[in-house]
């Protein structure tokens, strides 16, 4: 998990932008990323658990620590996501009660490519 984190933070653009409840940052994968292996060959996609994975990263720097993973709610990927595209990722606090849950959005240009909840548990994990 290490090296897809790192490979997911060598692909951002520039630093994420922070508001109190809100982040925002754009990342561009080359074909030779390692999450394009094996999906598919000679017609590589973003897999749907690896956007979710980007908006983790983007929601922990938000939030100033690393996030245990705990549910995948209203999900809609629309669009597919290729090597070479840039792609924003918008994360939204919605609600911090007993979990972390927010809104994400992300985007291809102006196309939505993926909208989202994800909830988290709220404790610093490692």
């Amino acid at each position: 998990m290490n090296s897809m984190r790192h490979a997911i933070a060598s692909a951002a653009l520039e630093p994420a932008s922070l508001t109190a409840e809100a982040a925002e940052q754009s990342f561009c994968f080359a074909e030779s990323f390692i999450g394009f292996g094996g999906h598919f060959p000679g017609y590589p996609i973003l897999p749907a658990i690896l956007q979710v994975l980007l908006a983790q990263w983007v929601a922990e720097q938000l939030c100033g620590h690393s996030l245990e993973f705990m549910a995948l709610e209203r999900a809609k990927f629309t669009r597919e996501l290729h090597p070479g595209e840039q792609i924003l990722v918008k994360v939204v606090l919605r609600e911090a009660t007993d979990l972390l849950r927010y809104r994400v959005e992300l985007f291809s240009g102006p196309d939505k490519a993926a909208s989202f909840s994800l909830a988290f548990n709220p404790g610093e994990h490692s």
